[in-house]
């Protein structure tokens, strides 16, 4: 029954909404179009998509078989000579430390939960980078690789697809329910004057973070009740939206030529 989901509305009783397809739709409803419902080619992975990949599957190894295995799997998936496996390497061991130790529950686990939700039948669908569990401050924590810069906006909608793995992971009764999400950016760069608000995170309350030597960023902070509700009542708009077929597009000229594969097909209906 699962198998049988479409990200297509129109084609299947089930509708399959996966994180990103989920964040593609609120982006802009018209590259959710393109990406998966319109039988046009994709484009190929990118450089940093390949890459990122591949560091995702080193931090893998390492929550799962630990820290010290980071160096051997980097060199196996062929970013060895990558600054930012060596600071994730750096930042997994600061905050295990820290934390006093910490339990990895799973790592790189698909999950796929149906649900009726809002008159219609959905399987939610999540590949979760890390879950982990601090059992002396009664923690479960939701871990998050983000290779490439990290800023403010980054950090506001990484949130948000965090608390869809919240949503999802508290859809099945087997797990504990999340408290904390943990963001990792081992490619963050602080600035020379230190002038930078993501720096300011740890001064919240419930807030720390780690810095690398040189570079990178983790951010542990508590899932606030705020982001859940806000994300809770978007979500419902979000797929009413998308059972009605609504594909607006959200032009900009900034991002869309610069960061989305797609930009050439709306160019075209917008000069037609």
């Amino acid at each position: 029954m699962l198998a049988a989901s479409s990200y297509s509305p129109s084609e299947d009783t089930y509708l399959r909404v996966s994180k990103s397809s989920l964040m593609t739709y609120m982006m802009c409803p018209r590259k959710y179009f393109w990406n998966y419902v319109a039988d046009i080619p994709r484009a190929p992975s990118s450089e940093a998509a390949i890459r990122g990949g591949r560091i995702h599957s080193v931090m893998e190894d390492g929550l799962i078989k630990g820290p010290q295995t980071i160096k051997e799997s980097a060199i196996k998936h062929e970013v060895d000579d990558d600054m930012a496996v060596e600071t994730l390497e750096i930042l997994l061991h600061q905050i295990a430390h820290d934390l006093g130790g910490m339990e990895v529950i799973e790592a790189e686990v698909k999950h796929e939960v149906e649900q009726e939700y809002n008159g219609g039948k959905v399987v939610w669908v999540g590949l979760i980078d890390g879950l982990i569990k601090v059992v002396k401050d009664d923690m479960v924590i939701i871990v998050e690789l983000k290779t490439g810069k990290m800023n403010m906006g980054k950090l506001a909608r990484t949130r948000k697809e965090l608390v869809y793995y919240y949503r999802l992971l508290s859809l099945m009764p087997s797990y504990e329910t999340p408290t904390h999400f943990l963001y990792l950016a081992p490619d963050y760069i602080p600035p020379e004057d230190g002038n930078d608000k993501l720096l300011l995170e740890g001064n919240k309350r419930g807030k720390r973070i780690w810095l690398g030597p040189e570079q990178g960023i983790g951010i542990l902070e508590p899932i606030g009740k705020r982001s859940i509700n806000a994300f809770t009542e978007s979500l419902s708009d979000t797929i009413s939206d998308l059972r009605l077929q609504q594909w607006p597009m959200k032009w900009s000229d900034y991002f869309c030529p610069l960061w989305c594969e797609f930009c050439l097909n709306c160019e075209e209906e917008l000069t037609s």
